[in-house]
Formats: structure tokens, C-alpha cells, sequence
């Protein structure tokens, strides 16, 4: 479960972007992912961001009913680098869904095209402001024999940081500065306002909107997957969400090759509630939470 931002207090949590990042638990089962969310939900005084809105009692809502509810199916999640074993799997699950009593609707979500450099340029802008602190001195690695302050700042950095936090430091740095911070940081986030309400728009009708939670099977560990189109369409199906700030679950739904497929369930915000419904509903039908994936070669 990825909550609405504010839900969950970011407290203790090390923030890589402080507008984007949302706690959320992972589980086995919708009732034990409920029954977490119940504990760690809440107003903190320690998190200026934390909602003051009641937390319901998620497990409550569990009933297994879901008759009448209204689903929105965004063309551009089962789009151009989807795999096709997984818009099978996502296609197969609708069906479920409609024998529960759902309806379901091909909808459109027009700027989520532009959900991954939106949230590349928000999300590392905000990175190298927070990792900023990791300083050697007050927070991260400090490096030993160093001689002075500026050799403690210099190796903190190049010894402690990886190669990827590097990249996203330097590149959120770049878009932060004089020059450019107008051009990419400022647009992205009126980019990021029209994402939002994109799906705004589409609540006014719908109750929740599904689509997969990637767009190809987990990868085996040690592979990766090479086509750039395919990586992309990951980071568009689950960005989005951050970027909107709304809750999401993502539930198995079938198993391609022995490897898992992931259903995501969008809702409105603080309706983690309806979330839990539609997602046990589903599970309750379904064995796809008992399965494990094939731990073949590459993959021990």
C-alpha cells in the first residue's frame, strides 16, 4: 500500500524527496496490510506534513462487496511498452472484478506521458537539497584520516554515495540551479499540477482507476531489462500516484514464466479505505496470494 501523502508521518523516515515520498506497508495478505496501516497512520507532531484527518479502522471496511463500483482503465496503462503477458494477466483480473458486480470504462489520463521526467527532475531536485545534510560531520559516512573540512566534505560524498545518488544529486543540482531552474524544476511542477488533476477529473466519475503496477513481470535477480520504452512505461504506471499525492495498492493478479504480475489499485485521497475493499474483494476471489514465484536459474 502507497497511502495518500500525509497519512503516514514521514518522521525518521531518510527522505529522498520530501513531496514525493509516502510510507506504506507491504504484506502477504490485504487484511494484515490493513490491520499495519491502522497502527502507523496518524497526525504526528514530529511531521508538520502528517493529515489531522481521522484514521478509519481499514480492516472494517473488508466485506467482500464491491457491487456498482465504477472503474477507470487509462488507455496509457495497457499502452505501447506494456508487455502483453501483462495486459493479459491486468485484463483477466477486470474480469473478476466485473463478476463481482464492478463496471468498468477505457478512460484517458492525457498528460501522464509526462509523469517520468516530471517526477525525474521534482525528485532529484529535492534529493540533492535533502542529501545536502550528509555532510560527514552532523549525518552519513564519515571518512577517517581526513586532514580538514574540505577533504571531509569531499570524500563524505565521493566515498559514500553510490554511483546511482550521485547522478541523481548532480542532475537535481543541475536543475536547481540559476540557469535552469525555471526551465525544469518550475515546469515540472506545473506539470505535475495538470497530473494531478487529471486524476481529480476522472474521480468526479469514477470510483477507483486500475491499471498494472508494472509493465513487465519482476525481473530475476542480477537481469535487467534493456529496452528503454519498457522502463519507461514502469515509471509512468507508479509515479504518477507520488506525483498526485493519491493512494495506491498493488495486488498479484497472475504469474507469467513462474514471475509475478501486479495489479494497481488507484483511489481517491484518503480513501485508502475503498482500496482495501476492492483489493480483498479481489484477493478473496482469486489464489494469486498464496502462489510463489519459480526461483529458477539466475533468479537463487
Amino acid at each position: 500500500m502507497k497511502p495518500t501523502y500525509g497519512r503516514v508521518s514521514r518522521y525518521g523516515l531518510v527522505a529522498f524527496a520530501s513531496s514525493l515520498d509516502q510510507i506504506g506497508p507491504i504484506t502477504r495478505t490485504v487484511e494484515d496490510n490493513a490491520l499495519l496501516l491502522n497502527a502507523i497512520s496518524g497526525l504526528d507532531q514530529w511531521d508538520s506534513s502528517s493529515s489531522p484527518i481521522q484514521v478509519p479502522d481499514f480492516r472494517a471496511g473488508l466485506t467482500g462487496d464491491i457491487k456498482g463500483l465504477r472503474i477507470a482503465v487509462p488507455k496509457e496503462y495497457l499502452g505501447e511498452g506494456v508487455a502483453e503477458d501483462v495486459k493479459e494477466s491486468v485484463m483477466q483480473a477486470l474480469k473478476v472484478l466485473e463478476s463481482l458486480g464492478a463496471t468498468c470504462e477505457e478512460v484517458t489520463l492525457p498528460h501522464s506521458k509526462y509523469a517520468s521526467p516530471v517526477y525525474y527532475a521534482i525528485a532529484t531536485s529535492e534529493a540533492s537539497s535533502n542529501f545536502a545534510r550528509f555532510d560527514g560531520i552532523r549525518y552519513g559516512y564519515h571518512p577517517e584520516g581526513a586532514k580538514n573540512l574540505e577533504e571531509i566534505y569531499l570524500r563524505s560524498r565521493s566515498e559514500g554515495f553510490g554511483t546511482e545518488v550521485k547522478k541523481r544529486i548532480l542532475y537535481g543540482t543541475y536543475a536547481l540551479s540559476a540557469d535552469h531552474h525555471e526551465d525544469l524544476y518550475v515546469k515540472a511542477m506545473k506539470v505535475r499540477t495538470l497530473i494531478a488533476q487529471d486524476f481529480a477529473t476522472l474521480f468526479e466519475k469514477y470510483d477507483v482507476v486500475i491499471g498494472p503496477t508494472s509493465a513487465t513481470t519482476a525481473y530475476k535477480i542480477g537481469g535487467a531489462v534493456q529496452d528503454q520504452l519498457t522502463l519507461y512505461a514502469n515509471d509512468v504506471l507508479t509515479v504518477s500516484v507520488n506525483l498526485a499525492g493519491v493512494p495506491a495498492i498493488s495486488v498479484p493478479c497472475g504469474l507469467s514464466n513462474g514471475m509475478p504480475v501486479g495489479l494497481q489499485i488507484i483511489g481517491k485521497h484518503f480513501d485508502e479505505a475503498l482500496l482495501y475493499r476492492v483489493a480483498h474483494a479481489y484477493e478473496q476471489a482469486t489464489d494469486f496470494h498464496t502462489q510463489s514465484p519459480s526461483l529458477g536459474e539466475g533468479n537463487e
